[in-house]
């Protein structure tokens, strides 16, 4: 089995200047992959293991993700940064992301991502001789089982590389994404969704969600190959799905008038300094309800009267 997961974004390491994405300021589209690749590629640098230089609760849940498959499973990672690398190879601290509109996005679009990626893949990485796309990693194991913990924006930036993968395993069922569902209709079929209603199940934050789910179904697969179809593990994301409890209801509130909101508001400020944010929670603990923006403006209103 070969386990995929999204890098993550805290580094044990600090990242020199050099090494984010941020700083190809007055490179050419075209040139700036490949000054990236000359930058990480420089010898003599320090770097270290990438199971070491990954931090933060997602990275923590990786960790757990591992100690609890049951076959004999290699974990990879998906990086902005590097492309896919074994998480045992040798990495420098860097600042790359999928995510967009950020200081280290290395795309502004899904197009420029997918671009971004299809050239790490033609890098030969830090560990040369080693897989460096989905596609590689099908073609040189088609009798393995590869499942891909992806979050939404890697999942995008891998798109195309997933679809061809596919198609180079004797048995498709064993190629399998946990993460977002309906993040592309071409992917729709390769992908376990996962949903946040599923944290009440296994617990932490949405940052980890998807590799906690991950955890929970790769802890129930087992030398049977049926065990690692796609069929299955949906099959048990379901279960578990099912599982949770319904939904708590909705408090009822009861919504006030302008004039009704104003009687709440101005003996609170005469009290003393304060704000709408503060008296909007008050308001709506004692089971009223008014909108924010409209709140606002009526506490905006009050406070003039006040200063004047």
């Amino acid at each position: 089995m070969h386990i995929v997961v999204t890098c993550a974004n805290r580094k044990n390491l600090a990242v020199p200047a050099a090494l984010r994405v941020g700083a190809l300021t007055g490179y050419l589209p075209r040139q700036r992959l490949t000054e990236w690749i000359r930058r990480l590629s420089e010898p003599g640098q320090p770097s270290t293991a990438a199971t070491s230089l990954y931090a933060g609760e997602h990275w923590t849940a990786v960790r757990q993700l591992t100690t609890s498959v049951r076959v004999e499973a290699q974990l990879w990672v998906c990086s902005a940064g590097y492309g896919l690398i074994p998480a045992t190879a040798h990495v420098r601290p860097y600042a790359a992301t999928f995510a967009m509109r950020e200081g280290d996005s290395v795309g502004q679009s899904s197009t420029e991502n997918r671009d971004w990626w299809r050239g790490l893949s033609g890098w030969a990485g830090p560990e040369p001789g080693a897989p460096r796309s989905f596609y590689d990693l099908a073609r040189t194991n088609p009798d393995d089982t590869i499942i891909a913990v992806l979050s939404n924006a890697y999942l995008r930036a891998c798109t195309d590389d997933l679809r061809r993968a596919v198609g180079q395993l004797r048995d498709p069922q064993r190629l399998t994404i946990i993460g977002p569902a309906q993040t592309d209709p071409d992917l729709d079929e390769l992908v376990v969704g996962v949903a946040a209603p599923m944290r009440l199940a296994v617990g932490g934050s949405l940052l980890a969600l998807n590799v906690r789910v991950a955890q929970r179904l790769v802890g129930l697969v087992t030398a049977d190959p049926s065990t690692h179809r796609r069929s299955h593990l949906r099959a048990l994301a379901g279960e578990l799905a099912a599982a949770l409890p319904p939904p708590a209801p909705r408090a009822q509130r009861e919504r006030m008038t302008d004039d009704e909101v104003r009687a709440f508001i101005r003996p609170l400020t005469v009290a003393g300094p304060t704000s709408a944010t503060r008296l909007l929670r008050r308001l709506r603990d004692s089971g009223k309800s008014c909108e924010q923006a409209r709140f606002k403006q009526l506490f905006d209103e009050i406070s003039l009267d006040g200063r004047c």
